[in-house]
């Protein structure tokens, strides 16, 4: 709530900054836009829609009628348009509509929808275009059509013209580009009044009349077809306007006052945002918008004239209306219609109309520029959604998310906005012809198989959600949406994460016996001098000695953790792969650093091996021995642990043995000796270390979270189960579970090697590696980042995985990180402890990597403050809520340095800047999580420090400098005193 408030009060201020409205006030958009809150802005929003919104679908004539001569209606536009060139498909059966309004009844009735957009076929009421050719049957149609609708209690909304135009007047007057248009359309309006009227409250016109006069009269992609004069549909736009002025003041003057409905002309339009942020590129994106939207929305909500860049631009090719024509156009909408979605966006607008700049998709600030730039109309949604390839049936994941983002969207623009929304039409009903794209994509919410006779309406997934989407008026908040208040116990384990340290075996300059001047005339840097050396120290060197250690440790005492987790590199500890062959001053270079870790008060958790994706980090005799395939390097790994647990376990109490093995990359051969690996680790600490040192010791698996693409079944928890069984299970199961690989995970590769020639092969654990692994653990430490979706529908083949079946997608609502698009998906980390805890029972867990990626340049890093407040919370609901035995959490990284991008310290040269996010974090911690103000405060014990006073030089440097000076100034006066009573003796 709190959050929703600070939204709100920033967007007020946006709006004071530039309250001017009209023409030209969408050119602050993006600025606006820009100035909002990241990334709060874009989280999701939890609200209704207000009451008495219009919640509607909608259709066109000539996609689903079918029925193309039946009952004597006459050839449109399309029908001609279809049979000619190099077109494929034609529209003549659609979805048969014509003869099955009972199917589109049930479909409306199974939404729940308030409203139903549908349009009239205008050669199927006059086939010749005229009054005349008057066609009674077709009529009658459309009366029962709006009759049945009546009966299940939703308004009709009406479209005069989609795009049908009778071919009758395209061969006679060459159709839209002949000014006798205006005046058939005028009367083929008034009987539509006339006849339907009394039922209908919202009319539309015309449908997209940029489409009709730029791609009909001009590029020629869509019907009739006309091209090659450029200054065609500029005439074709301004016929439209003046035909659409007539129909409106019929209406107003003849039947408004009876009927009490608005009229409109529905106008479609895309989004652009500009390729840099120059004032330039801004006039451009307003050209682009003017080009496209403004051609028609300015006549209609302005002042009945063209935008001036169209004016600037086209010169005498733009025709001009007289003072009166202004008059008469001007106004002629009762609330603006829009259209948005894939009959534009990234489809028909040419290049030479995006002015330059960036073609996006961003229903909600075009809701915010048109309000700014008309003067706040009440705006209804007429057409919007998106599509899904032909080969898709009832699961349509994509459109289903798309549909969420735009609704989303819409939501935003009301209650943060305040945009006058008054109504969304979700598109389409069901599936149909899709103009020049034919029958190769689909938009319906209903299913429909063309090659049947009865085309049968089954709902799709887009269908279900938009249905319960239109139950709860919107996205209403429910409680696990909520942040939860309260503290961890006392004795959580706070952390920061680390892949490496910074290794710097040579010791500071105060242990090195080298001599440098100081060159005062240059750079002032120190210069060695070659053959000079200073007396040898009688001191033992000390792990203090080293710069990077006190540096290092420093950085992370700053940040008030209890916890630093990092990895060995067992590439350098053992180069050889023989233990007897140890680099002894690595070695020491480590022990200093746990130990000063632990003077510090800091637990040391340690890596024993890091995969990476770059490279194997094995000793290279031992990845010369087939890597992690040989036993030998199975042993080998076993005598690293050994001489590790040896040298650091004094030290260290939390130890890791591999650090995300479960990488597909690795293969199930060498995930098999990893398991070995780790499993022959744990026992030699269990069997030889543990008594005397005390520790504990895991792996770390990764853990993402992997989501159905939509829960409305059983059967959808399917290909979800699958993936996390071959992610997580096949480390898990067989350590913390039942001594073997996941049944499922087994019996789904069994299938696969008959249909792929035994590809995958997964091996058999004998009775005695059974025994060996089961049980290998002390807790149950999991890396966890991100959240993907996936289904079992092949939606796109870039990020469909053959070998388990399934297609990868993410949620279009959710936020994404900007260098890696990694999706920013809290109740992700709550779902997979949750999975972890009902899998293994009451497992202690430890988190021990969760972060984001941001623009290291970006030391205000908000993404990260709103990544770690989010997911910490969600480990807390977690652990309050669900009873999971959470015992720790780590962030990731502590540098850029080491982990670029993901670092809570910045790195510029040579030097350090915490960020925001470091600030942030040391804040939860220092709370222990998010204790509620009414709550008794948390007393815990603070622990004792093991050596007051040895952070004077890391943590107070000025008083140490002091101290320094004053010491060598009592000396100094000493020497005075002393050669002063000599001299005087």
């Amino acid at each position: 709530m709190q959050v929703a408030s600070f939204l709100l009060f920033v967007i007020l201020c946006a709006e004071l900054m530039g309250a001017y409205a009209g023409p030209g006030a969408g050119q602050y958009t993006w600025e606006r836009f820009k100035k909002l809150p990241y990334p709060g802005d874009k989280a999701f929003l939890y609200d209704t829609f207000p009451d008495g919104f219009m919640w509607s679908v909608g259709t066109a004539a000539y996609p689903i009628e079918g029925a193309f001569e039946k009952d004597a209606k006459g050839l449109s536009v399309w029908d001609t348009f279809t049979r000619g060139g190099s077109r494929k498909a034609t529209g003549d059966v659609g979805s048969d509509s014509y003869h099955n309004i009972p199917g589109d009844i049930r479909a409306l009735q199974q939404l729940g929808v308030s409203h139903y957009r549908f349009s009239l076929s205008w050669p199927r009421i006059f086939p010749n275009g005229t009054r005349g050719s008057y066609n009674e049957k077709g009529t009658q149609y459309y009366k029962n059509l709006i009759r049945r609708l009546k009966e299940i209690g939703v308004q009709p909304v009406v479209t005069l013209y989609h795009w049908d135009l009778p071919d009758a007047l395209q061969r006679l007057y060459g159709g839209w580009s002949h000014p006798i248009l205006v005046d058939l359309f005028k009367d083929y309006a008034d009987f539509c009044f006339k006849t339907f009227g009394e039922d209908v409250k919202y009319w539309i016109t015309i449908d997209n009349p940029f489409v009709v006069a730029w791609h009909g009269y001009g590029t020629g992609i869509m019907a009739p077809g006309i091209k090659n004069d450029p200054d065609l549909p500029f005439r074709v736009g301004h016929i439209l306007l003046k035909a659409h002025a007539a129909a409106w003041h019929v209406y107003d003057q003849q039947y408004r006052p009876l009927q009490g409905g608005q009229v409109s002309m529905a106008l479609g339009s895309h989004w652009i945002r500009p390729s840099k942020t120059r004032r330039e590129n801004l006039r451009a994106c307003q050209c682009s918008l003017n080009f496209v939207l403004g051609w028609f929305a300015q006549p209609l909500f302005v002042d009945g004239d063209y935008p001036q860049c169209m004016k600037n631009n086209l010169s005498s090719r733009l025709p001009s209306f007289s003072e009166a024509e202004k008059a008469s156009v001007s106004g002629t909408a009762d609330f603006f219609a829009l259209s948005f979605g894939p009959v534009l966006s990234f489809q028909l607008i040419n290049e030479s109309l995006k002015f330059g700049q960036i073609e996006d998709l961003d229903l909600r600030m075009l809701l915010y520029w048109i309000r700014a730039e008309y003067d706040d109309p009440p705006i209804f949604i007429v057409e919007n959604g998106w599509f899904v390839y032909s080969n898709t049936k009832t699961e349509d994941p994509k459109h289903m998310y798309y549909l969420k983002r735009f609704i989303m969207e819409t939501l935003k623009s009301i209650r943060y906005d305040k945009v006058r929304v008054i109504g969304y039409t979700a598109w389409s009903l069901v599936d149909g012809f899709e103009w020049y794209r034919e029958y190769s994509m689909r938009r319906g919410l209903f299913y429909v198989n063309f090659d049947t006779t009865d085309m049968k309406r089954e709902p799709k997934t887009s269908a279900i959600f938009y249905k319960k989407l239109i139950e709860r008026n919107g996205f209403p908040p429910l409680p696990e949406n909520k942040p939860a208040s309260g503290v961890f116990p006392c004795n959580f384990a706070w952390g920061v994460a680390a892949n490496s340290i910074q290794v710097e075996t040579t010791p500071s300059q105060f242990a090195d016996p080298s001599v440098y001047i100081w060159n005062i005339t240059g750079n002032g840097e120190l210069k060695r001098l070659d053959g000079a050396w200073a007396p040898p120290t009688r001191r033992a060197p000390r792990c203090a000695d080293y710069t990077s250690i006190r540096h290092q440790v420093a950085q992370v005492r700053r940040m008030h953790v209890n916890h630093f987790h990092f990895s060995l590199n067992w590439s350098s500890l053992v180069p050889t792969g023989k233990v007897s062959e140890a680099n002894a001053t690595l070695l020491g270079y480590y022990r200093c650093f746990v130990g000063e870790l632990l003077r510090a008060n800091i637990t040391p958790v340690v890596t024993l091996w890091h995969h990476t994706g770059r490279h194997s980090s094995l000793p290279a005799p031992m990845e010369a021995k087939k890597g992690w395939r040989s036993t030998e390097t199975v042993q080998a790994f076993v005598d690293y642990a050994r001489l590790c647990y040896q040298q650091l376990g004094a030290y260290v109490k939390l130890w890791i043995t591999l650090n995300e093995p479960n990488t597909e990359e690795l293969g199930y051969e060498v995930g098999h000796q990893l398991l070995r690996a780790h499993a022959l680790a744990w026992h030699a600490y269990d069997k030889d270390f543990r008594k005397d040192q005390g520790g504990k010791v895991s792996l770390t698996l990764h853990t993402d979270w992997v989501e159905p693409a939509y829960s409305f079944n059983r059967n959808d928890l399917v290909p979800a189960n699958r993936v996390l069984d071959f992610r997580i299970g096949w480390f898990a199961e067989p350590i913390f579970g039942s001594g073997d690989y996941p049944p499922g995970m087994r019996s789904w590769l069994q299938q696969r090697n008959t249909l792929d020639l035994f590809s995958y092969h997964l091996p058999v654990f004998s009775e005695k590696d059974r025994k060996l692994v089961r049980g290998t653990y002390d807790f149950f430490a999991l890396s966890h980042f991100t959240t993907t979706m996936v289904s079992d529908v092949v939606e796109d083949k870039y990020t469909y995985e053959g070998m388990l079946e399934v297609h990868y997608m993410i949620d279009v609502t959710w936020i994404m990180s900007p260098l890696r698009s990694s999706p920013v998906v809290p109740w992700g980390l709550r779902k997979v402890l949750n999975w972890v805890n009902s899998k293994y029972k009451g497992v202690p867990i430890y988190i021990m990597a969760n972060g984001v990626d941001e623009d290291p340049a970006r030391f205000k890093d908000s993404l990260r403050v709103y990544y770690l407040y989010n997911y910490i919370n969600e480990a807390l609901k977690a652990y309050k809520l669900d009873g999971v035995n959470l015992q720790g959490y780590f962030a990731y990284a502590l540098s850029d340095e080491r982990d670029p991008g993901f670092g809570m310290y910045g790195h510029v040269h040579e030097d350090f800047i915490v960020k925001s996010s470091l600030t942030h974090y040391r804040n939860i911690i220092d709370h222990n999580g998010f204790p509620s103000p009414s709550a008794a405060q948390q007393h815990c014990p603070h622990p004792t420090e093991s050596c007051p006073g040895c952070h004077l030089f890391t943590k107070r440097p000025v008083v140490g400098f002091l101290s320094l000076v004053g010491s060598a100034l009592l000396i100094t006066v000493g020497m005075i005193i002393y050669y002063a009573a000599k001299r005087h003796k």
